[in-house]
């Protein structure tokens, strides 16, 4: 008798998992027809366009190098970034800090038409800060500026595969 209760519970929690859209983070659902894609940035964007080329290729979203071969073109315009302190501590010194990144970017697709005005992409973060351990304070703000990356990369892909589902007409 405890057998089937266990099984019927667990059945009950898969059923409620699988029904209410919970997936894993960082799988993005693109089109398969989406085509070829080129990405294009400066050098001192390089770390952010990296990680997006990196991102389309875990879709299985072809890259091309040239803009004449690619159904998109996700073009980086401008990549800000900053630090503001967040609280302060007895002693009137930061005690943590908000971290931001804002991207700037646009899609066109095939023809040169923008599919994406310009627009913007944004991330935010906050941590705390040790003035006696300033070196893990350093690398905690250097691992959420990846965090923040990532999430923008998740956005600017996210809204590529939202255009090009309504550029289809679907």
């Amino acid at each position: 008798m405890p057998k089937k209760w266990v099984l019927i519970n667990l059945t009950w929690v898969f059923l409620a998992l699988s029904s209410c859209g919970w997936q894993l983070r960082d799988t993005l659902l693109l089109d398969n027809s989406i085509g070829a894609v080129h990405v294009s940035y400066s050098g001192s964007q390089s770390s952010l366009g990296i990680e997006l080329k990196r991102a389309l290729r875990a879709n299985n979203v072809q890259l091309v190098g040239a803009t004449e071969s690619a159904n998109y073109q996700i073009k980086i315009i401008d990549i800000t970034q900053s630090r503001r302190i967040g609280a302060l501590n007895t002693s009137v010194r930061p005690a943590q800090y908000q971290i931001y990144k804002t991207v700037d970017y646009m899609v066109l697709d095939k023809q040169g038409a923008q599919i994406i005005p310009m627009t913007s992409a944004s991330a935010e973060s906050t941590y705390n800060y040790n003035e006696s351990d300033m070196l893990a304070s350093e690398n905690e703000e250097n691992l959420l500026q990846n965090n923040l990356r990532a999430k923008i990369v998740r956005q600017i892909v996210r809204r590529l595969g939202e255009a090009s589902y309504r550029q289809k007409g679907y």
